[in-house]
């Protein structure tokens, strides 16, 4: 079933009552792989109370230390947040969101992650992402517990879960994993600093570039292809 293919990432929780009622709000909507990243209080007593029957959930969760660590098994991953970054990515709806999660966990792993209650998540956390997905709420109080945020978009991703059963859409774009995907931008910097393309202090350069390969989404072949293209232009390199 893809809804196990699901990852809810949570990075730096303050609160461990929010991990549990997180973890809650998962299961009542068919979703059990949580992922905490450097919780500031975990394993905790009133995570577990919190979770009520989901504790299995909250016992079971994977402990990492960085965002990268927690989806680097994933193919599509989607940061929750409430307005633009300097670190910008195309915009989802909540459906739009859960639809393309639901498609591509029908063959991997793929990550939803909340950033900390306090801030949100930070532009190193989201620059790990290919899409942003914003839920719609009062422009005046647009602020969401993260609880709430969760139970809204685990709502979102059962019912396309749903709908997608009675769907015969076929899978034909096999997607690089994200540490593979993180692998091609270093081999990608490298290459660029050999040619002298890029000097530095230039991380806005190498950002933008980023940006333009998570719109394109290049899949596992293409991905393998612009690996080659790179080797390639470093053997000519050491031969010239």
């Amino acid at each position: 079933m893809s809804l196990s293919n699901i990852r809810v990432v949570l990075v730096r929780t303050f609160h461990p009552g929010n991990i549990g009622s997180a973890a809650r709000s998962m299961k009542t909507m068919g979703l059990t792989d949580l992922c905490l990243v450097a919780p500031k209080d975990f394993p905790s007593d009133e995570a577990i109370k919190m979770a009520a029957g989901a504790a299995d959930v909250v016992e079971n969760a994977c402990v990492v230390e960085s965002v990268e660590e927690a989806i680097k098994d994933c193919t599509v991953i989607i940061a929750s947040t409430a307005r633009p970054r300097g670190y910008d990515l195309p915009c989802l709806t909540p459906e739009e969101s859960a639809h393309k999660l639901n498609q591509a966990a029908a063959t991997s792993p793929v990550a939803l992650i909340f950033g900390p209650e306090r801030m949100g998540l930070h532009n190193e956390d989201i620059r790990h992402a290919k899409y942003r997905v914003t839920i719609p709420a009062n422009p005046q109080y647009s602020s969401l517990n993260m609880a709430a945020a969760v139970q809204t978009l685990s709502y979102e991703i059962f019912k396309a879960s749903a709908a997608s059963a009675t769907n015969s859409e076929q899978i034909t774009r096999e997607l690089p994993t994200s540490e593979n995907v993180e692998r091609f931008y270093l081999h990608l910097e490298q290459v660029l600093k050999e040619i002298q393309f890029l000097r530095p202090h230039q991380g806005e350069t190498m950002q933008r570039i980023r940006q333009l390969f998570t719109r394109a989404e290049p899949d596992t072949l293409e991905l393998n292809i612009l690996r080659g293209i790179l080797s390639a232009v470093q053997r000519f390199g050491k031969n010239k």
